[in-house]
């Protein structure tokens, strides 16, 4: 055994060092003292500890037992071992046999919030949320002080009643009362729902910068950056979150989409691997990955995880319509139209979805192409890559007039926007030539076109994506 030697050339370090040798020796035998005490008076003394400690520890049998046993003393009116046990049921999602106990537990004492706190907990997992509402009242008027987790639940609560403006409110009021993450991204999630972006853009930022939130709020306040325009500090929420937690799908899918625009995608392909092996059902991190497999010309590898998000959902209009579109690259017109039919049964209002079907009919030789890109304007008026497509399409079948004046509006349209895009003024320039060429008087076009050294991509509906002499790049498997 080794022994530990003090120095003696200070007298005073020495003492410091004996100190506190006692010190700890006093404590240890404190602490078995008092452990001692407890064990004798383990008969007599109240077991609440002994229930909550085996509770914690996840010890339900053990659990059950003794307040089986405290019951029994105690003429079935032990009220701890009612809460305890209805707890236990609750965890096992037996929720009516936890209601039953957790009234015991408010007949025997009616003035106590907890037990009311559980009863509303239990309804709300029921989904009875009108019920869980009420009672979740109740213990609000018996708590002496604001309560920010009944706060939370009582937003919980309208917004599963469909009453956003008091879940705005209760929200608010969970914030107040010291909510923390949970009711800062509560009331962001509220003020998403109900329009107010930018109080909800404030919300997280609030809860990020007083709190320290989890990856599913970073994420969340992530996807909310991005949507409003603020790529830069989305990136550095979404960063965040991945590092706070890599399987993270929801963080991952928005880097990647983000990545798929700008055209980085080996990188995107990386993440929507990372987001589906967290999640492999997820139906947009399938979509996605076909779409950067597209885009490398992986054609066949591309097909088969479109292919998959449609088995996936196949309610999913989005799904249906990245299929149908893949199948157009793919020149596969009659396939593309079943695909794009369902995904505009679905959803009849998406302008894409029917200038995507215009573009097969006229594929297949079908008269009703002409009908479906007036559909299309009509659902989108002032959208430049529809009116573009429908001047190709009139140019096309010989209709140059119309197709003149559809190039105009979509010059007006290119001026106006407020980040012009390049590759729809090259298409753009495209058609104009192809108009000059053939006689037409281009004076009335508003705007000077930008002249093209090579070729540029024309767009969905021009012509094929890939020339007649392309060879389709090796797939994956």
């Amino acid at each position: 055994m080794r022994k530990h030697s003090l120095s003696v050339e200070n007298p005073l370090e020495h003492g410091k060092h004996l100190f506190r040798f006692c010190l700890v020796h006093v404590k240890v035998f404190q602490n078995v003292f008092i452990y001692a005490i407890n064990i004798s008076d383990f008969g007599r003394g109240s077991r609440n500890w002994l229930l909550h400690v085996r509770y914690v520890r996840g010890e339900h049998a053990l659990c059950q037992d003794l307040a089986d046993e405290l019951q029994r003393q105690n003429n079935n009116k032990h009220r701890y071992a009612h809460f305890i046990k209805g707890s236990v049921l609750a965890d096992a999602g037996r929720y009516q046999e936890a209601l039953e106990r957790f009234h015991s537990c408010l007949r025997l004492l009616p003035q106590d919030p907890e037990p009311l706190k559980q009863v509303a907990m239990c309804l709300f997992r029921q989904g009875r949320f009108q019920l869980s509402q009420e009672a979740y009242l109740e213990a609000d008027k018996l708590t002496k002080y604001p309560d920010a987790e009944i706060y939370c639940a009582l937003a919980e609560c309208a917004w599963n009643l469909g009453d956003l403006q008091r879940g705005v409110e209760w929200a608010r009021s969970a914030v107040q009362a010291g909510g923390a993450e949970r009711a800062g991204a509560l009331l962001a999630r509220q003020l998403v729902a109900s329009g107010d972006i930018h109080a909800a853009l404030c919300a997280y930022d609030h809860a990020l910068t007083s709190h320290a939130c989890g990856a599913d709020t970073l994420a969340a306040a992530g996807a909310l950056r991005l949507r409003t325009g603020d790529p830069r500090r989305a990136f550095q929420l979404l960063g965040a979150a991945l590092a706070q937690q890599p399987t993270q799908h929801p963080a991952a899918l928005a880097l990647a989409a983000m990545m798929l625009q700008h055209k980085d995608l080996d990188a995107a392909l990386a993440r929507l691997k990372a987001a589906l092996s967290a999640h492999p059902t997820c139906v947009a991190a399938h979509s996605n990955l076909g779409l950067a497999l597209m885009g490398k010309k992986k054609y066949i590898a591309a097909l088969t995880c479109l292919q998959r998000a449609v088995w996936s959902a196949p309610l999913s209009a989005r799904a249906a319509h990245n299929l149908g579109l893949a199948l157009i690259i793919c020149r596969r017109p009659a396939s593309a139209f079943c695909r794009l039919a369902t995904s505009a049964a679905l959803q009849p209002t998406q302008p894409h979805t029917v200038l995507l079907i215009a573009i097969t009919l006229e594929r297949l030789g079908d008269s009703r192409s002409d009908a479906a890109y007036a559909r299309a304007a009509a659902l989108a008026p002032n959208d430049p890559l529809i009116m573009l497509n429908l001047a190709g399409r009139h140019a096309r079948a010989g209709r140059l007039g119309d197709a003149l004046q559809h190039a105009v509006k979509v010059a007006d349209l290119h001026k106006m926007a407020e980040k012009p895009d390049a590759q729809l003024a090259s298409s753009l320039a495209n058609l104009v030539a192809l108009l000059r060429d053939s006689g037409v008087e281009l004076s009335q076009l508003p705007m000077s076109l930008p002249e093209l050294d090579s070729p540029s991509p024309r767009p969905v509906g021009k012509e094929d994506q890939n020339s007649p002499d392309e060879e389709l790049a090796p797939d994956e498997v």
